[in-house]
C-alpha cells in the first residue's frame, strides 16, 4: 500500500509539471500564430487597401482588440474578406485564449508558490531543514523572529525545506519578510539543490523529534548529502545524543548543538558568536557547572568588586543579584553600580560548595 501511494504521489506530481509545461507550450505556440496573422492582415490592407505600414498595423491591432475607433477601416471586398477571415474568426479567438492561458499560467505559479512546489534562485542565505514534529510552526516563527531581531541578519532571506506545510506556510511565518518555502525532503540531493545549498550563507539542520535517537542518523544522512553537493555555508546541526557529537562535526558540520526548542535564540548566538552557544547550552544541564542562590543581604558595596571577591577565593561567578527593594532578578548590572542585594545568583563548578555563611563572611571583610 505504501509503495501505491508513493506511486499515486509521483503520477499526480509529473501530471500537474506536464499541465504547466503544456500550458507554456500553449502560450508560445498561439502566440506565434496570433504573430503570423498579423503580419498577414498587415500586409494584406497595405496591398488591397493601400494603407501606409503605420496604418495597416494600427487597423490590425485596434481590430484584434476590438476597440474598433472608426478612423481607419477596410473598404475594399479582399480587404474585408482579409479581416473577416484572419482577425474575426481567428486572431480575436486565439488572442483571448492567449490572454486566458497567460492568466491560467499566472494562477499556476502562484498557488505552487504558496503550496512550496516553486523553485526560488537564491544566493548568500539561510536554509533551514526539517521542522521539528511538535509544535514545529511556532518554533519556525520564534527561531525567525530571533533571526531578524539580529541586524546581521535582519535582511537576510530564508528558505525552509520540509514537508510539514503540503498546504503552504503558516499565516504567521508567510507574513515574515523574504522567507521562501519549498516542500520537499532535505535527504534528497534535488530538493537540497532546489532551495541553492550550494550558494547559501549559513544552513540548519533541525532535528525532527529530540527525543529520538535515531534522529541523530538521519541528520549524518543530511550532512553527507551537503558534502557531497560541495556546500561552503557554516552548518549548524542538532545532535540528540553527546556521544554522536564527534560523527556529526566529521561529517561536515560546523556547529553541533543540543536542540532545546524553549531556546531559539540559541542557534542565532551561534553564528552571531561561535562558540556562546556551548555556554548557553550548559545552561540547561546539570553537568560539570551549577547556579547557586546565596541569600546573603549586601549594600554600599560595588559590583565590580562582589565579582573580584568571589573569583579571587574561587567561589564562582556572579552572574545576577535580587534586589532587595524590588524582589526583582537584575542581570549583568554595571560594573561601577551598588547595589541592594537580598540574594546573589552564582554558577560555579559541582564539587565548588559553599554555604551561606561562607559567602556572607567572604563578602564582609573589610576592602583591602
Amino acid at each position: 500500500m505504501h509503495f501505491i501511494l508513493r506511486y499515486l504521489l509521483r503520477k499526480r506530481g509529473h501530471l500537474k509539471y506536464k499541465a504547466q509545461h503544456n500550458l507554456i507550450h500553449s502560450i508560445i505556440k498561439s502566440s506565434l500564430l496570433l504573430a503570423f496573422i498579423f503580419v498577414l492582415h498587415i500586409a494584406l490592407m497595405m496591398h488591397y487597401e493601400g494603407l501606409s505600414l503605420g496604418d495597416a498595423t494600427w487597423l490590425t491591432f485596434t481590430t484584434a482588440t476590438t476597440v474598433g475607433y472608426g478612423d481607419l477601416s477596410a473598404s475594399t471586398t479582399q480587404g474585408r474578406i482579409a479581416t473577416i477571415l484572419l482577425l474575426y474568426l481567428a486572431g480575436i479567438f486565439i488572442l483571448a485564449k492567449v490572454a486566458g492561458d497567460y492568466f491560467d499560467y499566472r494562477l499556476e505559479v502562484r498557488d505552487k508558490k504558496n503550496k512550496g512546489q516553486w523553485s526560488w534562485r537564491m544566493n548568500d542565505h539561510i536554509v533551514i531543514l526539517n521542522t521539528p514534529s511538535y509544535s514545529g510552526e511556532r518554533y519556525l516563527q520564534r527561531l525567525i523572529q530571533q533571526f531578524r531581531a539580529s541586524s546581521y541578519y535582519a535582511d537576510v532571506p530564508i528558505y525552509l525545506l520540509t514537508r510539514q506545510f503540503p498546504s503552504g506556510l503558516p499565516s504567521f511565518i508567510a507574513e515574515f519578510n523574504k522567507v521562501m518555502y519549498y516542500n520537499g525532503n532535505p535527504g534528497n540531493p534535488q530538493d537540497l539543490k532546489a532551495v541553492y545549498v550550494d550558494k547559501a550563507r549559513d544552513i540548519i539542520v533541525l532535528t525532527k523529534d529530540e527525543n529520538d535517537e535515531s534522529s541523530d542518523g538521519r541528520t549524518f544522512d543530511i550532512l553527507h548529502r551537503l558534502k557531497e553537493l560541495r556546500v561552503k555555508a557554516s552548518v549548524l546541526a542538532e545532535c540528540v545524543e553527546d556521544i554522536n557529537r564527534k560523527r556529526l562535526e566529521e561529517a561536515g558540520a560546523n556547529i553541533v548543538l543540543r536542540p532545546i526548542r524553549a531556546y531559539p535564540e540559541m542557534i542565532v548566538r551561534a553564528f552571531d558568536a561561535p562558540g556562546s552557544e556551548r555556554i548557553i547550552e550548559n545552561m540547561f544541564n546539570s553537568e560539570n557547572d551549577e547556579y547557586r542562590r546565596y541569600n546573603v543581604e549586601i549594600s554600599n558595596m560595588p559590583w565590580s568588586e562582589i565579582v573580584t571577591r568571589l573569583i579571587t577565593q574561587d567561589t564562582g561567578i556572579a552572574v545576577a543579584y535580587i534586589d532587595r527593594h524590588s524582589n526583582e532578578m537584575v542581570y549583568n548590572p554595571p560594573a561601577n553600580a551598588s547595589p541592594d542585594i537580598q540574594a546573589l545568583i552564582t554558577i560555579s563548578k559541582d564539587n565548588n560548595m559553599h554555604s551561606n555563611d561562607d559567602v556572607k563572611a567572604l563578602l564582609s571583610q573589610e576592602q583591602k
